[in-house]
């Protein structure tokens, strides 16, 4: 009986702390270790292959640490996602309908997401001018990869069919790679055919917005700038841009 109760001790501990690691994948680094009575903010979720990552902050010895949480076993994102779910249901709701007033589909825009993108602008890499303005378009994809990864290599080429599905409706695609160099960069792209501008992220945009390349993320941004989802799944991508199109 004395051992099944130090098991359950155990077991209870072990599930009120987890690593925070400096990408979303098993084998990003930990960077610090945080327990439930922490001070943890949760800024937002990002879609995993497994299980879903969330990027957060938490303060230790009056320090600020920035990262990323696997799994949800922490009460703050618990809460987190008890939050998103409810204003997801609130913000599908219609209002009634008002007796003698011809009904109309309501539709609300979808809620953003973290800050908002800054408008960006530098070189492709070969080159040419690029500049990253989400006002100019219904919607902007902003990819985050890195060269190597399967994974993120499949997002890069799958967000460039969404936008060619899209392009006539206002979407338009830009990638931003994680690569030491520019030489190292093009051997990558070499046998991929993208065809939407791929720019090197020397201004770390990845860091920033809280993306990871090494999986692979994407930015979906409407026409004010607003970041309304990250996401690494390409089907889920498709259908918030088809969504977000329905809305205008």
């Amino acid at each position: 009986m004395r051992i099944l109760i130090l098991s359950v001790v155990f077991l209870a501990n072990a599930a009120a702390s987890a690593p925070i690691r400096d990408g979303c994948t098993e084998e990003s680094a930990v960077v610090a270790d945080v327990q439930d009575s922490d001070p943890i903010q949760v800024h937002h979720g990002i879609l995993g292959e497994t299980l879903p990552c969330y990027a957060v902050s938490v303060t230790q010895a009056g320090k600020e640490l920035r990262g990323f949480i696997i799994g949800s076993s922490l009460p703050a994102i618990q809460e987190f996602e008890r939050t998103r779910a409810l204003e997801s249901r609130m913000s599908i709701l219609a209002s009634p309908p008002v007796p003698g007033e011809p009904k109309e589909k309501k539709i609300v825009p979808t809620p953003p997401i973290g800050p908002p993108f800054e408008s960006w602008s530098g070189v492709d890499v070969d080159g040419g001018r690029v500049q990253i303005k989400p006002e100019d378009r219904k919607v902007t994809l902003v990819t985050f990869w890195a060269g190597g990864s399967r994974s993120a290599e499949r997002l890069a080429q799958s967000v460039m069919k969404t936008e060619s599905d899209f392009k006539r409706n206002g979407v338009q695609a830009f990638g931003l790679m994680e690569e030491a160099s520019l030489g190292r960069a093009k051997y990558y792209l070499d046998d991929m055919g993208l065809d939407y501008p791929q720019s090197l992220d020397r201004d770390r945009l990845a860091a920033k917005y809280h993306a990871d390349p090494i999986k692979g993320a994407t930015l979906i941004i409407d026409s004010s700038s607003h970041i309304v989802a990250i996401c690494s799944d390409p089907a889920e991508i498709r259908a918030a841009v088809a969504k977000m199109l329905s809305s205008e």
